[in-house]
């Protein structure tokens, strides 16, 4: 499966604003801890290049110009490692025993009587279990949540 580095990124963008932040989840997947460090690295990263470049420039002056290049660069691009990373993420098809708990989770909505939207592809993904867990996060109580997780 070849995807090209800007369709994945936007895959790790679009299943982060899909997976559930939710605590219950932290024990289980790396998803929210992966989510909380790209978001909080997007929001500080160019003010600390901006500062880094500064100080770098007036301590050695215009002799260490393309480390500070490289360096911000490098800075720069930690938000896209996050994405990149949840972009492959995203696509990669579930184990057997969270695919069995995909389903299981699955059935119990159905008898609760949440209509739950069925993968258009036969294997199973973390964004289909993305999906299915804010819906499910959504529309039911959290003792039904807690009870399928543990």
């Amino acid at each position: 499966m070849q995807s090209s580095l800007r369709s994945v990124i936007q895959a790790g963008i679009a299943y982060s604003k899909v997976w559930p932040q939710q605590s219950d989840l932290n024990s289980i997947f790396p998803e929210n801890r992966i989510i909380a460090l790209t978001q909080w690295a997007q929001k500080i990263a160019p003010p600390f290049v901006v500062l880094n470049a500064v100080l770098l420039v007036s301590w050695h002056g215009g002799t260490q110009l393309p480390l500070v290049i490289a360096m911000s660069l490098l800075l720069l691009s930690m938000p896209l490692h996050g994405w990149y990373w949840l972009g492959v993420r995203s696509q990669k098809k579930l184990p057997p025993p969270t695919r069995h708990w995909y389903q299981q989770i699955q059935q119990q909505m159905q008898q609760h009587g949440v209509a739950t939207a069925l993968p258009q592809k036969q294997a199973l993904c973390y964004h289909d279990l993305g999906r299915l867990l804010q819906q499910a996060y959504r529309q039911l109580d959290r003792t039904f949540i807690r009870e399928s997780l543990y």
